[in-house]
């Protein structure tokens, strides 16, 4: 043993003496000092992404199309997540209050990353709870189920919440608004990774291997923020923080803000057109790999590069909304785009009902794609742009909730609409359908809103990006 150590202390001083001076060199340079702290930062939001891609992109597919359960039972437990995000008004508040009396930030997150861990690491279980192979009856099963995801999604809203205040904490204003892009293409990144590796371990596909892959997951989303978040905040001696901030800003209580809200005619408008796009886009959430698999033949794997199909287009859209503002494209513009585009992908998957249409059915997912990430970028950037820099994270905050509440409505909502029209019509092909055509519709009056009401309202002379509120933004809602 005396050997061992002995050996390892020379193996770590001859490390140190070959990258000391790349050490010196980088610490010479504290431009990248700074980006090196912000990526390994990033490092939750890849974690982030990296588990839930398996809950989104897989468990979903095997629980409808290979176990046979109700699309809507599977929509009520993917979707529970967003129903409990207003948790995050009340956490925020919490944090802040805690932050502007110098106490640290990280008790919160430390809640958070152990109910997520705890709902990811049970969740697979569902396959054995729901599919008849336990020794508890369906409606039990089911509530266990339900706790299981809601675990998950309130600590998913408290760890994403907190997360991002200490960013704005330890960011400089000037720097908010690139960190917190380059947070959030982490967090695609992470979904894209993660789709392309799951999509591996699982061509020959078994319940086991789907639970050790989200297990898995689970444990490295748990590695990643210990990583990203150890010693980022430190104590005193005396047990305060350590920080350069004067003063700590506290949000208001979600019934303030939408006491707030109440007198903002415009925005309201707005906030419809957010709610029902959003809600249109998010019917296929659950039901576009079981469609890949019931109707077009797809396999676990092949659906799962669904995913990754997803992240690419989505980052692409965001990547052309940017370059649309840069050209001074008024931001509904973008959601106009945004929405038609979509429009046109839920009809082009609409079409694909045929297991010879699989490339079709993959540039409509990627149309989908795309128009969401103009519209999700759009529609930031307008509630940004159409208030006072005072309130921007007030309204992003409210964004936040009506984006979340949008999404489980349509989750949902496109899972008792498929299960309604598959029953009345005995065909899963128009199951799925009716679905597809119900968002197309909606992508439309959504359309005809902006151009015969709204859309002049909602034209700004001057595109705002108040960073300073950005940490309002529930970045995981803009990826799931």
């Amino acid at each position: 043993m005396y050997k061992i150590l002995t050996l390892l202390a020379v193996l770590l001083n001859a490390l140190s003496v070959v990258f000391r001076p790349l050490t010196n060199w980088v610490r010479q340079r504290p431009r990248l000092v700074f980006w090196m702290g912000i990526f390994r930062l990033g490092l939750f939001q890849f974690g982030i992404g990296l588990s839930l891609a398996p809950i989104t992109g897989t468990l979903n597919r095997v629980l409808i199309d290979d176990l046979g359960i109700s699309a809507a039972v599977v929509a009520l437990l993917i979707a529970l997540h967003y129903f409990v995000s207003p948790i995050r008004a009340f956490i925020g508040y919490r944090s802040d209050k805690s932050r502007s009396l110098g106490k640290w930030r990280t008790p919160y997150i430390v809640l958070g990353v152990m109910l997520t861990y705890g709902g990811l690491a049970c969740a697979p279980f569902s396959l054995i709870l729901l599919g008849g192979h336990g020794t508890i009856s369906f409606l039990p099963a089911l509530i266990i189920c339900i706790a299981i995801f809601l675990a998950y999604g309130a600590g998913v809203s408290i760890v994403e919440t907190v997360y991002l205040a200490l960013v704005s904490d330890i960011t400089p204003p000037q720097e908010r608004g690139k960190v917190l892009s380059v947070l959030w293409m982490m967090l695609i990144l992470g979904t894209v990774v993660s789709a392309v590796i799951v999509s591996r371990l699982l061509v020959n596909y078994s319940h086991v291997a789907l639970i050790q892959v989200m297990q898995g997951s689970a444990v490295w989303f748990v590695v990643l923020t210990v990583l990203a978040l150890w010693r980022q905040e430190e104590l005193n001696p005396d047990g305060s923080i350590k920080s350069d901030l004067k003063t700590v800003r506290v949000r208001l209580t979600l019934w303030e803000s939408l006491r707030v809200l109440s007198g903002q005619q415009v925005l309201k408008g707005l906030f419809v057109v957010i709610f029902i796009a959003t809600m249109a886009f998010a019917t296929h959430d659950v039901l576009l790999e079981p469609y890949g698999g019931q109707v077009l033949g797809m396999s676990v794997s092949a659906t799962m590069q669904l995913t990754a199909l997803w992240g690419v287009a989505t980052i692409t859209g965001v990547g052309l909304a940017a370059f649309g503002l840069w050209r001074k494209f008024p931001p509904v513009l973008l959601i106009g785009l945004g929405c038609a585009v979509g429009l046109f992908g839920f009809g082009v998957i609409s079409y694909a009902s045929d297991i010879a249409l699989v490339g079709p059915f993959q540039v409509g997912v990627g149309l989908i794609s795309l128009g969401r990430g103009l519209f999700l970028v759009g529609s930031v950037i307008l509630v940004m742009s159409l208030t006072d820099v005072s309130h921007a994270g007030l309204f992003l905050g409210v964004w936040g909730i009506v984006q979340a509440m949008a999404q489980g409505t349509g989750t949902i909502g496109g899972g008792i609409v498929r299960d309604l029209a598959q029953y009345q019509t005995g065909s899963v092909v128009l199951g799925y359908t009716v679905v597809y055509v119900g968002s197309l519709t909606l992508l439309l009056i959504v359309l005809l809103m902006l151009a015969f009401r709204l859309g002049r309202q909602l034209r700004v002379s001057e595109i705002r990006m108040p960073w300073a509120g950005m940490e309002e933004i529930p970045a995981d809602q803009l990826a799931f």
